[in-house]
């Protein structure tokens, strides 16, 4: 919504917490408005605003599903940018929840991705989730990213969050 779209930019402006993103250099309200009016009319990714409503009571992060073609689509673009909630493994139920709402209402079949060896937090995450690691790739931000890929029944087999998300066949 646009209403989310400042907490975004604030987030992604915060170096540290960034540094395993594609470094795209400080954003201005201006320029987000901007990425706003173009993802509104991109229709091979969705962006999700991640909310908080029992303890927090608001927007914590986003996450995104893009790249879209097909029955493939890339994950990533997390952030959890409200420090509160960091280690309440909400990264790890929006993630569940982005991935069965690609493979339940979108029709997507494989979801492929990355993440920083260095992002431990992530890493322990997508592997717990139930990605599988398929490769590695020199990353962007520089060391070593791994090349991970996860589909519907790996997420349900291997995911008590994504249960509650995604309808059986």
């Amino acid at each position: 919504m646009h209403d989310d779209i400042e907490h975004l930019r604030v987030w992604r402006n915060d170096r540290h917490a960034t540094r395993f993103l594609r470094q795209i250099g400080h954003i201005t309200p201006e320029m987000q408005e901007k990425w706003f009016e173009t993802y509104l009319g991109n229709n091979k990714e969705i962006t999700f605003a991640i909310v908080e409503t029992e303890r927090i009571g608001g927007i914590v992060g986003s996450i995104s599903i893009y790249d879209i073609e097909g029955d493939t689509a890339e994950f990533g673009k997390l952030q959890i940018g409200e420090q509160r909630a960091h280690g309440m493994k909400i990264g790890s139920i929006a993630t569940a929840m982005a991935l069965a709402v690609a493979f339940d209402k979108i029709g997507i079949t494989r979801i492929v991705g990355c993440v920083h060896r260095e992002n431990i937090a992530a890493h322990k995450s997508y592997m717990r989730i139930g990605f599988k690691i398929t490769g590695e790739q020199p990353a962007a931000v520089g060391g070593m990213e791994d090349l991970i890929e996860i589909d519907k029944e790996t997420l349900l087999r291997v995911n008590d969050y994504a249960k509650d998300f995604i309808l059986e066949d």
